[in-house]
């Protein structure tokens, strides 16, 4: 596990609670702690190795203070703590623990292993952490009044090692399927745009997948979590075989890859898996006819045949 060099470019919430304005800050101080034995940490974004994933022991730490409730203009019986943990890219949301403040203040609170099975092992996960009324209140200027109305909140991403840039996932019916020209009942595609080779753009993504809405809904669902993994590995392991292929003609003169593009992203995760691997043995994997090199250190790398014994 390392702590990830990448930082949210979000601009920050605009919150019209200017009388409960003392409560805004009072997760500022909340933690979060991935294995069993570590420390806790203020840390927001993580990236999570892949043999790292077993062991994942999630629990988070408030840390707020008896002071900043006593001081705040509503009552702490109004008030809730929420914790949340997302898998963004099956778009499911698991409510972990919803704790009343109105007696003691909860210490650490743990994420258990059937919610990580249920968030596909937890390697792509968004826990977070909020403070939220308990129940609707009587409407005043500068005060929250909805039920659930957040106060304050932080988040924690984990992620796994990124290969490539960022792209679209885009849930497709039958209907898009066909007016695309493919079949019905097509699993994925993956269209790529360019800049296999060129330094990142957050702004400009290199690719859109698209899945089948059937598959996405299914993956989605508490009673297939077993069958979740295997098919996501299989999928982490096949997309970065496509934008390779497709990208070949950019890159397949090039002495050495861009920095910070995802070439040399994707060729850095290869020397994981076989040290010696050059640019010019990846060119050759990739002209290989059905590519079944790159394609079988892609599947150890995600470990897909353990998630199909396993599942």
């Amino acid at each position: 596990m390392s702590i990830s060099k990448y930082r949210k470019s979000a601009t920050k919430d605009v919150r019209p609670f200017f009388e409960v304005a003392k409560l805004e800050e009072c997760l500022e101080d909340a933690q979060i702690r991935l294995f069993e034995g570590q420390e806790f940490t203020a840390e927001t974004a993580f990236t999570i190795e892949e043999q790292d994933v077993q062991r994942l022991t999630v629990a988070v730490r408030p840390n707020i203070t008896e002071a900043v409730l006593a001081s705040a203009s509503i009552p702490r019986a109004k008030l809730v703590l929420a914790v949340t943990a997302v898998n963004p890219f099956l778009k499911k949301t698991v409510l972990v623990q919803r704790t009343s403040l109105k007696s003691d203040v909860p210490g650490d609170i743990v994420i258990g292993s059937e919610v990580l099975e249920q968030l596909g092992g937890g390697s792509h996960m968004t826990v977070e952490v909020a403070l939220c009324l308990a129940a609707g209140l009587k409407k005043e200027p500068g005060k929250p009044f909805m039920q659930g109305h957040w106060l304050s909140k932080k988040t924690f991403d984990l992620r796994p090692p990124k290969p490539t840039e960022d792209f679209d996932v885009e849930a497709t019916e039958d209907a898009t399927w066909k007016a695309l020209g493919f079949p019905a009942k097509t699993l994925y595609h993956v269209e790529y745009y360019t800049g296999f080779n060129e330094p990142t753009n957050k702004a400009q993504p290199i690719a859109k997948v698209r899945i089948h809405s059937d598959v996405h809904k299914k993956l989605a669902t508490d009673n297939v979590s077993k069958m979740a993994r295997p098919m996501m590995a299989f999928l982490a392991a096949e997309i970065p075989c496509q934008l390779v292929a497709a990208s070949l003609n950019e890159w397949k003169d090039a002495d050495a890859p861009e920095p910070r593009s995802p070439l040399d992203a994707f060729l850095k995760r290869l020397k994981r898996l076989d040290p010696g691997c050059t640019l010019a043995d990846l060119r050759r994997m990739a002209e290989t006819p059905g590519m079944p090199r790159l394609r079988a250190l892609l599947h150890a790398d995600q470990e897909s045949v353990r998630k199909v014994v396993e599942a």
